[in-house]
């Protein structure tokens, strides 16, 4: 039985080596569409961020210092700044810590398993173990919906995130799948065929369900577009010039450690810009569609969940116990003025949150109504805005983990920590 497993297998890579060579004009075509497409359009396939992040994870697993890292959706990225964070955190006490943002858009919790296998892979390579990992439970990406939505991605995001062996054990099974992931993965920098042209139904698919509401788009609301594309335009500049290396802000960075550009990466006189465009964004019927794609993608608002993928995030979880000395869930703020969920659904989701803390031993920490945050601090219906909302959830998680990673490193050195005054 090995012997002919072994045979398959073999004969797999000779099949692909020999198709390979045939299709390297092809393949060279292809990849050079694709980079033209993500250099000029930002992250069309919905794998540049993914893709940087898994580039990134040795950067991560070699720190020396004690390691944070916030682990989620793209709640995450936009809302969490590393380096906002240990900025509180050094004011609060005397840890020598390093935070890390590993929040990606496109995902679900299928997909961020995968995820945690290859950072605990990278770090068990390194020989690391992570002091506190924060797991956001984003609701609204666990639901059928979300389930499928997009199924094109499934396989390029599968396929990106699978390991070589996981991926060659497709062969045994389904020789089809893997000949189209491994092509995936392989000869196409992780963007499949059914991307491309999902991609481009997608926008048609879009563009139609939204016909109706371009009945709604008046001259003020035209007029409020208009500046949002200059006001994106100029902003877009002025992250280019101040990041001259990687100018694009989604791709994760190094110098940001993961996170987005910060107010602090741009010169003053750009402030002003950034809050501009927020306010831009704020708009009332830019919010209200923006919602209405949230309950079409994810059913933001009743929250129908997916057993299968509450039992991936419940397998993340369990992955980063294998690897952090201290594990927490957390969920973002909610916009409470655009995304008003039922008396029933905040209960049932309450009770979801029970239930996964009792069951695997976890705290949770739960932000969706904190008082701190208002429609000003959000610059759509879900997301933190770069030049208030980020800032304020950074510091604020900070503050209320600061005592509890004094107690975590005392009880693991024997030493006393100083716990500055709480600022």
């Amino acid at each position: 039985m090995s012997l002919s497993i072994s045979n398959s297998k073999k004969a797999i890579i000779y099949t692909m080596i020999a198709t390979t060579m045939l299709m390297l004009p092809a393949v060279a075509l292809v990849n050079h569409f694709i980079r033209f497409a993500e250099n000029n359009a930002g992250d069309v396939f919905g794998v540049q961020r993914i893709r940087s992040t898994l580039n990134a994870l040795p950067i991560i697993a070699e720190s020396t210092k004690e390691t944070v890292l916030v682990f989620g959706s793209s709640l995450v990225k936009d809302g969490f700044s590393p380096r906002y964070f240990d900025e509180t955190v050094n004011r609060n006490t005397t840890l020598d810590i390093q935070s890390f943002n590993i929040g990606l858009g496109n995902m679900n919790p299928a997909y961020q398993k995968l995820l945690a296998k290859r950072i605990k892979e990278t770090l068990a390579q390194h020989d690391k173990r992570l002091s506190v990992s924060l797991i956001e439970f984003n609701p609204f990406l666990a639901t059928k919906k979300r389930e499928q939505f997009r199924p094109f991605l499934k396989e390029q995001v599968t396929a990106l995130l699978m390991s070589d062996a996981e991926l060659l054990k497709l062969a045994e099974d389904d020789i089809e799948l893997f000949a189209r992931m491994a092509a995936t993965k392989y000869l196409r920098n992780g963007v499949s065929a059914e991307a491309i042209t999902g991609g481009l139904k997608t926008i048609i698919d879009s563009a139609q369900s939204q016909a109706p509401l371009a009945a709604q788009f008046d001259d003020e609301y035209l007029q409020v577009l208009a500046e949002r594309k200059a006001l994106y335009r100029k902003l877009s500049q002025a992250i280019n010039k101040a990041q001259p290396t990687t100018k694009k802000s989604h791709i994760w960075n190094p110098n940001t450690q993961g996170g987005l550009i910060d107010m602090i990466d741009l010169p003053i006189e750009d402030h002003e810009l950034v809050s501009s465009l927020t306010q831009n964004m704020q708009y009332p019927k830019t919010l209200q569609f923006d919602l209405q794609s949230r309950i079409n993608c994810c059913d933001i608002l009743e929250l129908g969940f997916s057993d299968s993928l509450l039992s991936d995030f419940e397998s993340v979880i369990e992955e980063f116990q294998s690897f952090s000395d201290k594990v927490e869930v957390v969920l973002m703020p909610r916009n409470k003025d655009i995304v008003k969920p039922s008396p029933k659904t905040e209960e049932k989701l309450n009770q979801l949150l029970a239930n996964i803390s009792e069951k695997l031993g976890i705290k949770i920490r739960n932000y969706q109504t904190h008082p701190k945050f208002d429609a000003t601090m959000f610059y759509d219906a879900t997301h933190l805005s770069m030049d208030k909302g980020r800032l304020a959830f950074s510091e604020l998680l900070a503050n209320d983990l600061s005592q509890s990673m004094v107690q975590l490193a005392e009880k693991q050195t024997g030493t006393p920590i100083i716990a500055k005054a709480m600022q």
